[in-house]
């Protein structure tokens, strides 16, 4: 069972024990509703900061093995789009993450990009982050650029120190690579912020 469906089920008997307190007007052992009731809103409460907050902490981090990725990545592009074939570019990965779910957006000087589904796959050991994106130039340079829809699959390493790298591709037959140079906890919205930012 997903954690999404844990939550709707803990909500959903928080709520019925609630209205049977309400419409029996004390027809059933009161004690023990009420214990249900704050048992479930305790729990619902728990696993609300542990799926948003706790799973990063050091202690549970190690418990679930989940690699910690939120924050804003400093990287490098390499594409074979043709205006920019050749170039560094450099960008950034800005993802947001929960214990349940990921998105992640990239900034770039011309464009920018956001994910519409992703997720940490650990095959053998290793993680992945596989996620699919739209993309977007921003409105001077969107002539021979459309919007496009695309995939990318980012290797995480671990060791000597967290690091992102892999290949991404487009519907227009666009591809390339990226590998990441730092990061900060911080999350950005624009790339002129971002580029501003310190990076670990």
């Amino acid at each position: 069972m997903s954690s999404k469906w844990i939550r709707g089920v803990i909500l959903a008997a928080a709520v019925l024990a609630t209205a049977i307190v309400w419409g029996t007007g004390g027809g059933v052992s009161i004690a023990y509703i009420k214990a249900f009731v704050t048992a479930s809103g305790i729990v619902t409460v728990v696993v609300l900061l542990f799926d948003a907050w706790g799973w990063r902490q050091p202690g549970l981090r190690r418990l679930t093995r989940r690699p910690v990725l939120h924050g804003t990545w400093r990287a490098h592009l390499r594409t074979n789009f043709a205006e920019r074939a050749g170039e560094e570019i450099e960008c950034y990965i800005v993802v947001r993450q929960t214990y349940s779910r990921i998105s992640v957006r990239m900034l770039f000087d011309r464009s920018r990009s956001a994910s519409m589904s992703g997720d940490l796959v650990f095959e053998d050991g290793a993680c992945t982050l596989y996620y699919l994106f739209r993309t977007e130039a921003s409105a001077l340079h969107r002539e021979g650029n459309p919007p496009a829809r695309g995939g990318a699959v980012l290797a995480i390493a671990r060791k000597p120190r967290m690091t992102l790298e892999g290949d991404y591709w487009t519907e227009r037959d666009t591809r390339g690579d990226v590998r990441t140079l730092g990061h900060t906890s911080n999350l950005y919205d624009t790339y002129q912020d971002a580029r501003a930012a310190r990076y670990d």
